[in-house]
């Protein structure tokens, strides 16, 4: 895994990237071409200018994070990409709502599993979990180290060649995992999940923090954990509508979470109509069994960083996936990534690039 310092504006922070890791993010341009035609049947001179029609997130950017808006034109200008298709691979989660609209596909329940422990008396919270996305990232996995004049905090994001963000700390010690809840109703108008990650990150605490989660219009359906120093590890569950916090039932001093809604009511219309009796969504895929996993062995663990690690490992459900030849020799869903936090007064991370199962950590501090 390349690890990447930027500094400067937020422009030349993008140029730096982008120049850095053009091959890079050429190959995965290639990769995601060759993904939307096998999904959609579209190239992406087709696609794109319907992405950008059809849904207006470009107000919700500039009010919130203009900042990040001109990394991202810094990325194209400096890996010589065109900013249509680097600006549609900042939406991780809006990009794939919109191609089931297209197609009339299914709501999936992909990966992500996540845990955290709350600050003890005397110490600090730790929040970790698994990044899971098609096989076809693998290879792209980059560690982002950004500050700038127009940063308040440095920030570290666990990434792709070509992309601002998919998780990460800052040097506050304010940490975000993210998992997709693909079930929630989204919004074509609201803030992108990238630019919410790094938006929660460019903020001095956990209090704001919270009051910039709560205050945005959410694009996506997504359950973010997040944690601040000495703070409860909390997870919230954000849909276009609303974000509603939620806890397994009984546990004091921990949280966990896959890719299903627990808490939230504001689901899909085809969703509500098809939940089981409990109200919950009929589809869920592995995410309930990687859940029942994870309440399994989550409350008697002793708080810790090994503690994430052995449960992030884990075979079962499965939380940590390794890679499996899928359709038409791809590889299917795979964990790319293992990410954990330490945010005490100086903030580490440590980082698998892979299957956290099988995948030596490094770590990082600022």
């Amino acid at each position: 895994m390349k690890v990447l310092e930027l500094s400067g504006t937020a422009r030349q922070r993008g140029r730096a990237h982008g120049e850095s890791l053009r091959e890079a993010i050429h190959e995965h341009r290639e990769r995601w071409a060759a993904a939307l035609a096998r999904e959609t049947g579209l190239t992406p001179a087709e696609y794109l200018p319907r992405l950008q029609a059809d849904t207006d997130f470009f107000p919700a950017i500039d009010k919130y994070t203009p900042d990040l808006l001109e990394e991202v034109r810094g990325i194209a200008e400096g890996a010589n990409v065109d900013f249509a298709y680097c600006y549609a691979r900042q939406l991780s989660d809006e990009e794939p709502w919109y191609r089931r609209e297209l197609a009339n596909g299914e709501v999936s329940a992909p990966g992500c599993s996540a845990l955290g422990f709350d600050a003890p008396q005397q110490g600090y919270a730790l929040i970790g979990q698994n990044m899971d996305c098609p096989g076809w990232y693998d290879g792209l996995q980059v560690l982002l180290k950004l500050s700038g004049p127009d940063m308040p905090v440095s920030v570290y994001n666990f990434s792709l060649a070509g992309k601002i963000s998919l998780c990460g700390m800052n040097s506050h010690g304010l940490g975000i995992c993210c998992n997709t809840l693909s079930q929630l109703r989204y919004s074509k108008t609201g803030l992108p999940e990238d630019y919410v990650v790094r938006g929660f990150l460019a903020q001095p605490d956990i209090e704001a923090g919270l009051r910039f989660l709560n205050s945005i219009p959410h694009a996506s359906g997504q359950n973010y954990l997040v944690a601040g120093p000495r703070s409860q590890a909390l997870s919230l569950e954000a849909s276009a509508s609303s974000v509603v916090s939620f806890r397994p039932e009984g546990s004091e001093d921990r949280v966990w979470h896959t890719n299903h809604p627990l808490a939230n009511g504001d689901l899909l219309a085809g969703e509500a109509a098809q939940s089981d009796n409990d109200g919950a969504p009929a589809y869920t895929g592995s995410s309930v069994p990687r859940f029942e996993v994870m309440s399994r062995c989550v409350p008697s663990a002793a708080p810790g960083l090994e503690a994430i690690r052995e449960v992030l490992s884990l075979r079962e459900g499965p939380l940590s996936r390794l890679p499996q030849a899928g359709a038409a020799g791809q590889a299917s869903v795979m964990t790319i990534g293992c990410v954990m936090m330490e945010l005490g007064p100086e903030p580490r991370l440590h980082v698998a690039a892979g299957p956290p199962c099988s995948t030596p950590f490094a770590t990082y501090a600022f």
